[in-house]
């Protein structure tokens, strides 16, 4: 329970704080219409492009950073020597010797991390196990403090969707992108239809703790992420000895 606990205090202080707990209200076709009329202005530093309510919606790295307050620095690298990852990574107690690094070998505290990193900050379609080498680079960075360009992370990701010659749409970063229209260009009229995201609620903290012998009453009560407030509550650090 120490680990957990502390592992979701680290969760209130790290870069990715306000992107993990902001929860717009998502207009189902204010997101719809963005993806569909959107492209890549590749003049410059680049920025991605589209049309909602006849407003023109530019998206770039330097918004992306500002709106959801992750706190990094263009300079600042987007992966790491593969030798110091690995060292990192057998420090976070993983079992390195794997040529593809996969979630479920890491020990549960950090594999819940993982978890929360896949499905909010990574750019996966689906398979939430296995992780690239940016997104290696980018969990080990968040648990002992390196610098890592999250907002570059996160608009590369944007922009590798629309250069995917198959041309099929996902509506990547919904919160990410109504976090960006709310605070650029908040006369747009949201409705009537809405996205119901579903909150993570206790449920997700069994698995990570089936092998433990964890009171699963106390974890439902405690780590229960259905409002800001919840996390709140639970969250207050991140850099290595806060997790470990």
């Amino acid at each position: 329970m120490e680990l957990f606990g502390s592992l979701i205090r680290g969760l209130n202080n790290c870069p990715i704080t306000h992107a993990l707990r902001a929860e717009p209200a998502i207009c189902n076709s204010c997101i719809n219409t963005f993806w569909n009329t959107t492209k890549i202005n590749r003049q410059g530093a680049g920025s991605i492009e589209a049309t909602v309510q006849k407003t023109k919606i530019i998206v770039t790295e330097a918004i992306v950073r500002e709106v959801l307050r992750l706190g990094d620095q263009p300079h600042h690298p987007m992966s790491y020597d593969q030798t110091r990852v690995l060292a990192a990574l057998r420090r976070m107690s993983y079992e390195v010797g794997y040529l593809i690094v996969l979630k479920k070998l890491f020990p549960p505290y950090l594999r819940l991390l993982v978890h929360f990193f896949l499905q909010c900050i990574a750019e996966n379609k689906g398979g939430f196990d296995q992780l690239i080498k940016t997104q290696t680079s980018a969990i080990v960075a968040l648990v002992n403090g390196w610098d890592f360009n999250f907002s570059a992370f996160i608009f590369d990701n944007m922009k590798k969707m629309l250069d995917d010659p198959k041309k099929k749409i996902f509506m990547l970063y919904p919160r990410f992108f109504h976090m960006i229209l709310d605070d650029r260009y908040p006369t747009l009229v949201k409705g009537p239809n809405f996205i119901n995201l579903k909150p993570m609620g206790p449920s997700c903290f069994e698995n990570a703790c089936r092998n433990k012998k964890a009171k699963h009453q106390i974890l439902k009560e405690d780590l229960l992420l259905k409002s800001k407030e919840g996390l709140q509550i639970l969250c207050k650090g991140l850099l290595l000895p806060q997790f470990l």
